[in-house]
């Protein structure tokens, strides 16, 4: 009786130990079955990704069909390609994958549907017909010991390659627009240079000489006399110094054809300057491009360059003055853009309220107006923040501020010779003042024939207009300030 249960026993067992067994092969079995139907990883590539069965999925190769030639190629074309779809096929078995497709999408290669182990891939482009070249400039940060180069570059379709070089080193190639020349011995002059090729084979070209570890902030502290005073602005947070002219200082400066006026060197490294003239005019018309009403009429939010007819901040709207200066910015210095002139620095059009000022109310007084007597202030409200790079300009040009003004006011009687910014002339700022609906006034800040921060200026009524700019960083500078030995941007 003790045999025969325990025979049971194995029976019942060695039975759960064959299904078990039965199970797995089935599984396996099902597994290989299926994995012949599946999709079940992807690859990214260069440009795209690759959908595929882990099993056996490949792409035969990749061809790029160009001057009569296919080219053999690691990966797809970013720009100027299209994918030659009857060339283009996937097989199994040499059989076409049906419901199989490629798409290629700017610069971005998928593969669909390709749902049976043993698929095959060959992937044929076509080069756009393109005869267009492209247009280059750069620009040079650097350090003490490097030189960075970066490639603003622009193409009917896009840029395929980059070649960098410094001096007559051999070229660089990159698909970015940036490259470090590193190791450089500070004050050594260097050529660098870019070249930058699209698809189809049409280049462009730049170059400019660059001190290493050249600095123009630097040059223009080390000729200021009197010395600049320094505060903080919004350009850094007001983590940062921006170093502002006072007096009547060594600040000529000569860029496209003109004479400027320097007012600062903000907290980004970037020069803010004021229109001065054809020539080194210190007063009279010639010190501003001409004279313009601010707006056309009345209205409390039409103290802004720019604006809107409801909101306090609005933007959207050009001023009248806005229009004169973008016409201007776009016969006379547009082409100098891209290399020499800031487009993201900005401009403070200050329409906070001054302390008890209510926007509903039949009166009301901006926040400038707080600060008319001092202390000014170069901190801005990020709504009133004004630049082509976050879309509230068309162009990167401004006018000076009322708190500029004041910084540079050296003498509380009713006239300020002395300062720079006095030119015999009244001309705008872009500072507002007040609002008031009895008469429907609103009022911006101007400076009077005296040099003086006056703030009765009624929007419709015509006064000077003098351009205000920032030019970048990383231009470099010769001179020292002097209307004898003006500080001249040096363009190519």
């Amino acid at each position: 009786m003790k045999y025969e249960v325990l025979k049971r026993s194995y029976l019942k067992r060695n039975i759960i130990i064959g299904m078990v067994v039965v199970l797995i092969l089935t599984a396996v079995v099902l597994t290989f079955t299926r994995a012949k139907y599946r999709v079940t990883q992807s690859v990214p590539l260069v440009s795209g990704t690759i959908n595929f069965s882990p099993y056996d999925f490949n792409v035969v190769a990749m061809y790029l069909n160009k001057n009569g030639e296919s080219i053999v190629t690691k990966k797809a074309p970013r720009v100027g390609y299209t994918l030659n779809e009857e060339q283009s096929t996937c097989v199994v078995d040499d059989e076409e994958v049906d419901n199989g497709q490629i798409l290629f999408e700017n610069g971005n290669l998928t593969f669909q549907n390709m749902n049976y182990s043993g698929t095959k891939c060959s992937v044929y482009f076509d080069l756009i017909s393109d005869s267009e070249n492209p247009t280059v400039s750069i620009s040079t940060p650097g350090t003490d010991t490097s030189i960075t180069v970066i490639a603003d570059a622009t193409d009917n379709i896009g840029i395929y390659y980059y070649y960098f070089k410094l001096d007559d080193v051999e070229e660089v190639r990159l698909e970015d627009n940036t490259y470090t020349f590193e190791g450089l011995q500070k004050d050594d002059v260097h050529t660098v240079s870019v070249r930058v090729e699209d698809a189809a084979g049409n280049e462009a070209s730049a170059s400019k000489e660059v001190t290493v570890g050249y600095k123009v902030s630097e040059v223009i502290l080390a000729s200021s006399n009197p010395p600049t005073e320094q505060t903080i602005d919004w350009t850094n947070d007001g983590n940062g110094e921006t170093y502002y002219y006072t007096e009547n200082p060594n600040n000529w400066i000569q860029f496209a054809g003109f004479w400027w006026r320097i007012i600062r060197i903000n907290g980004d490294g970037t020069v803010r300057i004021i229109y001065q003239g054809t020539g080194a005019n210190s007063t009279g018309a010639g010190t501003q491009i001409g004279t313009s009403v601010f707006n056309s009429s009345s209205w409390k939010t039409y103290v802004g360059l720019v604006y809107d007819s409801l909101n306090q901040h609005g933007y959207g709207t050009d001023s009248v003055i806005m229009a004169e200066l973008n016409e201007w910015y776009n016969n006379n210095l547009k082409s100098y853009e891209k290399e020499y002139i800031d487009t993201g620095t900005g401009f403070c059009s200050d329409r906070n309220l001054a302390s008890g000022s209510s926007w509903s109310s039949s009166t009301i007084y901006y926040a400038a107006n707080d600060r008319k007597n001092g202390p000014a202030s170069l901190q801005c409200n990020s709504e009133d923040v004004l630049s082509k790079d976050n879309g509230k300009l068309t162009n990167p040009i401004g006018l000076v501020t009322s708190d500029e003004v004041v910084l540079t006011e050296i003498t509380s009687n009713n006239a300020n010779t002395e300062s720079y910014f006095y030119t015999g002339q009244d001309y705008w700022t872009m500072s507002p003042y007040s609002y008031q609906s009895a008469g429907v006034y609103a009022r911006v800040f101007f400076v009077n024939s005296n040099g003086k921060l006056y703030f009765d200026g009624i929007v419709t009524y015509a006064r000077g207009i003098r351009p205000v700019i920032n030019l970048r960083s990383d231009i470099q500078l010769t001179g020292s300030g002097t209307t004898t030995d003006p500080f001249v941007v040096v363009t190519s």
